[in-house]
């Protein structure tokens, strides 16, 4: 079982998810015999052809063509990911490898019900243009209490916003706390946005008032869309066609 399972999802611009792996591919083995990557494919419509790799990388493409599916995406990897810690990241974002390797090195030293948030450079909430220290969606996690305790509500799957928020409420009412890392930068933004979507919050802000008020019960099922596993790389393109 890998220390780190190293979890992200995309949705078309297959050249960000490229350089993500090949930066990965640049990290020293000593690391990457440690960790597994998670890459979940959010039903695109432009396909990345990824190569074979050394790297330890799990692949699954959504079916289900759902708008704003991240709370799908982002349990999907979950569930399938093996390791004893989860990594959670957007995938416009880059992990600094220094600062990374210093908290696989510390894993056995974290508390398993604490959700640890990670200072990003340069992050700009482009919503309200203002800086931001970490992101919601950038955090490390014990997996297997996640799994019990976190993972995302799908309810708010189909409209913006609101699901990165309301996860960690309902990990804290579970008895989980939240702690930010801010001794250093672990991740730069990459200033990369999805234009020309719909991102009215007005529907999601609504249903997340609601599930609060109603004392943040736990997620009441994940997963609730077509999937499947991408074998290999080499059939990658071919498998989703």
């Amino acid at each position: 079982m890998a220390k780190l399972s190293i979890i992200s999802h995309y949705y078309n611009h297959p050249q960000m998810v490229l350089d993500q792996i090949k930066y990965w591919e640049s990290l020293p083995d000593s690391f990457l015999s440690q960790v597994e990557f998670v890459l979940v494919d959010d039903c695109s419509q432009q396909i990345p052809e990824i190569k074979p790799t050394k790297l330890n990388l799990k692949l699954f493409k959504v079916i289900t063509d759902l708008p704003w599916n991240q709370a799908g995406a982002r349990n999907l990897g979950a569930f399938n990911a093996s390791g004893e810690w989860a990594l959670f990241f957007d995938i416009d974002q880059k992990f600094y490898f220094e600062a990374m390797e210093k908290v696989l090195h510390s894993l056995n030293t974290l508390d398993s019900m604490t959700m640890y948030y990670m200072r990003i450079k340069e992050l700009i909430d482009i919503t309200v243009n203002q800086s931001l220290l970490n992101h919601p969606n950038t955090f490390l996690v014990n997996l297997a209490q996640f799994k019990i305790h976190g993972m995302y509500d799908e309810d708010f799957v189909g409209f913006y916003g609101y699901e990165d928020l309301y996860m960690p409420q309902v990990w804290e009412k579970n008895g989980g706390k939240r702690v930010v890392f801010t001794e250093t930068d672990f991740f730069e933004d990459m200033g990369f946005g999805t234009t020309n979507l719909n991102r009215d919050l007005s529907r999601n802000l609504a249903l997340a008032q609601q599930k609060l008020a109603a004392g943040c019960k736990n997620s009441p099922g994940i997963l609730r869309f077509e999937w499947k596993p991408i074998i290999h790389p080499l059939s990658y393109n071919a498998s989703v066609n």
